[in-house]
């Protein structure tokens, strides 16, 4: 609609413009090589708003003649560019179905069309990785290291390098470290460098160099979250250092490991595991009150498994009432949380008081039985511990025809939570993942939980990750 009025309005000035020109008065005399011309003022007016007209006719012309080919070209391109894209999609959609030769065809296919683009290839290494062929996969991560290559595709194919020393069947952790330290000499902040040789530093002991290495991560990280993310990183650290101190039997080291416990617990007062441990390394070392209090504190913020089962290690050798009062302080305001409950349940089941062991438990365990029965999948069923500590109460009742059904549900009941790693159950928390050598890739989930996060992030065993920054 726009163009048709400006079309309206340059006829309009045309036709307004010849109108004053045709009505121009007066007579124009000149000599031109001693022919003398005469004419009326508006026809010269006239022959010079034509020539004037056909001028720029023929400029833009030429204009237009002049980039015609570079016209062409950018639409040869951008055709390209559209293909070489549905490829890609293709061949993603290939990766996700396991469909290697689908994969190999259609990246092909996308590299022909985008030669000069990192995709294709970070494509085609995957296609290689899942058709089990990683001699060709490193091969297509070396050619983006070639000196014509732009700087963003030299750190994409470092990366692809790195994850597959990572991810072999013997982690080379030297050649790792080099793609790694090749990155940072390219982009000094590359967070995924940084964070990896962090870990390599964790995995070797070297924990002067991990905090340098987390120094760095802290400087090139960015965010709302950056303080928090420091924060927990740091407290992972201290936490590491603790669990390595703990492996010698030497006193000074024990009472080390402690103070980087109770160090981690100060940087990230959430960080169960710290504070499970923390309290744990106090109770041995004799200051039991140290060890409540520090158990209370996490607890007051979020009741917790761990933080319980640390609770019941520091109380195992005070009397069966002892423990009763003190659970009952102990759970404040959280009297009504199911680990509460279980707590209580569970001092109550050793001292043999089996009617409160079930009144304790039964409320949990009969509304998650309700919610099954009514197809409610919102909630989960009841796990394996609950069913297990009620089978416990209606045997010591004499029910044993009950105790025999709660343990039949047992079987069949999802565990609980735990500490959880790519889909590997570990009994106790971690610095690294044992699995990707994540570090801080350890954290509490259900098995179901847990698979379907591995679901989610499934790829290639050593594949990178399929970004272009």
């Amino acid at each position: 609609m726009m163009r048709l009025w400006v079309s309206f309005g340059l006829l309009a000035g045309l036709a307004v413009c010849a109108a004053l020109i045709a009505n121009l008065p007066g007579q124009v005399h000149f000599s031109v090589s001693g022919y003398l011309v005469e004419t009326r003022t508006s026809v010269l007016a006239g022959a010079g708003f034509a020539l004037l007209l056909a001028c720029l006719a023929l400029i833009g012309l030429a204009q237009f003649l002049w980039r015609l080919p570079a016209r062409l070209k950018a639409e040869r391109r951008e055709t390209q560019r559209r293909d070489g894209e549905a490829a890609l999609a293709k061949a993603l959609m290939a990766l996700a179905r396991g469909d290697t030769q689908a994969a190999k065809s259609a990246t092909q296919a996308a590299r022909q069309k985008l030669p000069h683009q990192a995709l294709p290839r970070l494509m085609a290494a995957q296609a290689a990785l899942l058709d089990g062929r990683p001699a060709d996969a490193e091969a297509d991560y070396r050619a983006m290291l070639k000196p014509n290559t732009t700087l963003n595709q030299k750190v994409l194919g470092l990366e692809g390098l790195y994850y597959m020393a990572r991810g072999a069947r013997v982690s080379d952790m030297e050649t790792a470290g080099t793609y790694a330290l090749q990155v940072l000499q390219l982009a000094p902040k590359t967070l995924w460098a940084l964070d990896g040789l962090m870990a390599m530093a964790v995995q070797i002991g070297d924990w002067p160099a991990a905090q340098d290495w987390l120094r760095q991560w802290s400087k090139a990280l960015k965010g709302k979250a950056k303080r928090a993310e420091v924060r927990r990183r740091r407290a992972v650290l201290s936490m590491a250092e603790a669990q390595s101190l703990l492996a010698t039997d030497d006193p000074a080291d024990q009472l080390a490991a402690q103070k980087k416990a109770e160090q981690a617990v100060k940087q990230e007062p959430a960080f169960i595991a710290a504070s499970a441990l923390a309290a744990r390394l106090q109770a041995r070392g004799g200051n039991l009150k140290k060890a409540r209090g520090t158990l209370r504190q996490a607890w007051t913020r979020a009741p917790h498994p761990e933080i319980a089962e640390a609770w019941l290690d520091c109380y195992a050798d005070q009397p069966l009432a002892t423990r009763q009062r003190a659970a009952t302080s102990f759970i404040g305001k959280h009297k009504a949380h199911e680990e509460a409950h279980i707590l209580r349940a569970r001092i109550a089941l050793e001292g043999e008081r089996w009617l409160l062991a079930k009144t304790l438990l039964a409320p949990h365990a009969n509304l998650k039985e309700d919610n099954l029965a009514e197809n409610n999948l919102a909630k989960n069923k009841a796990t394996r511990r609950l069913c297990l500590l009620m089978a416990q109460a209606e045997e010591g009742l004499g029910e044993l025809q009950n105790a025999q059904h709660w343990r039949e549900r047992a079987r069949r009941a999802p565990a609980e939570a735990g500490w959880m790693s790519a889909g590997l159950r570990l009994d106790s928390w971690q610095a690294l993942c044992p699995v990707t050598g994540k570090l801080d890739g350890v954290s509490w989930q259900s098995p179901l939980e847990a698979s379907i996060s591995q679901a989610n992030l499934a790829a290639p065993k050593g594949s990178a990750p399929l970004a272009l920054s």
